[in-house]
C-alpha cells in the first residue's frame, strides 16, 4: 500500500482549536524549513468552484490556490492539511512545486502550538471588496497582535 506523504511525516494531528473548529497541531517540534505535509483534494479550475458549491459537492471552505488558474479542494478527499487554520502572523507557507501543494514550517514550531498559513484569500470570481466588505464576510479570528481582521489579502 501506498502512503501518502500525510501519513508518512507525522508531524502533526487534528485537534479543537481556540482560532476555529478544527486545528492542526505540532506533535513535535518541526523544525523551520520542514516540509510538513502536502495539501491534498479535489483539483479544479477556479472557475469550477461555483458549480461544485452550486451542486452541493463543497462549501469552497477548504479551497487552497496552486496558481491563477487551480485550486485544491481539501473538502474533497482532502487530508488534515485542510484544518490548518489561518493566521495574520503564520507559522507556515505554501510552496508549489510541479503544480502540488505543500505546506512547510516557515519557522521553528514548538510542541502542541496550532499551525497556522496566511491563506491570503480573494474572491473566486474577482470581484473588488470595499475593507467593510472584507471584514463582514471574511471575518479572521486568529487573535493576533497583528491581525488584519481579515483572511482576504
Amino acid at each position: 500500500m501506498e502512503m501518502s506523504p500525510s501519513s508518512t511525516r507525522d508531524f502533526a494531528r487534528v485537534g479543537k482549536s481556540r482560532i476555529q473548529g478544527r486545528g492542526v497541531f505540532a506533535k513535535r517540534k518541526i523544525p523551520r524549513g520542514t516540509r510538513i505535509f502536502e495539501y491534498e483534494g479535489k483539483r479544479l479550475r477556479r472557475d469550477a468552484v461555483a458549480g461544485e458549491v452550486v451542486l452541493g459537492l463543497t462549501s469552497s471552505r477548504y479551497v487552497l490556490a496552486v496558481d491563477d488558474d487551480d485550486v485544491i479542494d481539501g473538502e474533497q478527499g482532502g487530508n488534515d492539511a485542510r484544518f490548518v487554520n489561518h493566521g495574520c502572523e503564520p507559522s507556515c507557507e505554501v510552496y508549489v512545486f510541479d503544480g502540488i501543494p505543500y505546506v512547510y514550517a516557515m519557522r521553528d514550531i514548538m510542541r502542541h502550538e496550532e499551525l497556522t498559513i496566511d491563506y491570503k484569500l480573494r474572491p473566486l470570481d474577482g470581484t473588488i471588496l470595499t475593507h467593510e466588505e472584507k471584514l463582514e464576510k471574511h471575518p479572521c479570528q486568529c487573535g493576533s497582535t497583528h491581525c488584519r481582521g481579515t483572511l482576504i489579502a
